[in-house]
């Protein structure tokens, strides 16, 4: 199996600077988000809570379902320290019409640098 994944995760912080419109379409995904949010707090619900939550996507694709998966293993094995807080599984149009694609996008988070912990829900987040 080959992948173009480096041997080692590397510690430092990376710097490479996000494309304007990459950081624009997140600041606006945030923001309606959490208009919805708030929105549906004084709807006057009950039983439950809302949140907004960033957290990287890792997309894997495969031409089937089970490259996909070992896409996203191999993944997860270059990045040890990465939390999976979601899995999502889509089987897409390809290149031709019939041809599908199969995606497996994970949720991801990494722990702190100063604190170590994790952002988010994890089975064992720390109050």
């Amino acid at each position: 199996m080959s992948t173009n994944l480096p041997e080692t995760v590397v510690e430092a912080p990376a710097a490479l600077p996000a494309p304007p419109r990459v950081v624009d379409d997140l600041a606006r995904d945030l923001t309606r988000a959490a208009a919805a949010v708030r929105a549906a707090s004084r709807g006057g619900r009950s039983g439950g809570d809302l949140a907004v939550a960033a957290y990287t996507a890792v997309v894997c694709t495969g031409r089937s379902a089970a490259r996909a998966l070992e896409e996203a293993a191999a993944w997860c094995r270059q990045a040890p320290e990465a939390e999976v807080h979601s899995l999502a599984w889509a089987r897409v149009p390809g290149h031709r019409d019939d041809v599908f694609e199969y995606r497996v996008t994970l949720a991801v988070s990494f722990p702190d640098h100063e604190t170590g912990e994790h952002a988010g829900d994890t089975h064992h987040a720390r109050r």
